[in-house]
C-alpha cells in the first residue's frame, strides 16, 4: 500500500556534558514500506554522523527493517540506529492528512 515514510536516524548530537540523543529526518519515502526500508538501505551506509569526529572504524548492521551503524572514535564508540516511520501527521503539512484520507 503506497504510503509516506520517513526515514530517521537517532544519534548523540551536541558535546561535552550537553550531549544527548536526538533524531532527525534524513529523506521522504511515498511508496510502499518495502521501497522505503530499500532507500534507507541505500543511504545509511553514506551517512556521516555527528559523534565520533574522526571516526576509525564504522560498522553498518541490519535487523529487520533497523539499521545500525557503530563508529569507534579515539576515546569512545558511538552508535546510530535509522529506521522507517510511517508519516501520519504533521502540523505544518496538511497535504500529509490529506494523502492519508485519499
Amino acid at each position: 500500500m503506497t504510503r509516506r515514510w520517513a526515514l530517521v536516524v537517532e544519534e548523540v548530537v551536541g558535546v561535552g556534558r550537553d550531549r544527548t540523543w536526538g533524531h532527525q529526518v534524513l529523506a521522504e519515502v511515498v511508496g510502499t514500506r518495502e521501497e522505503a526500508v530499500e532507500e534507507l538501505r541505500r543511504i545509511a551506509p553514506t551517512f556521516t554522523p555527528q559523534h565520533p569526529m574522526s571516526p576509525r572504524h564504522q560498522m553498518l548492521l541490519r535487523d529487520g527493517d533497523t539499521f545500525l551503524l557503530i563508529s569507534r572514535g579515539s576515546m569512545r564508540d558511538y552508535h546510530c540506529v535509522f529506521r522507517v516511520w510511517e508519516l501520519l501527521w504533521d502540523s505544518k503539512r496538511p497535504e500529509v492528512q490529506a494523502d492519508r484520507n485519499s
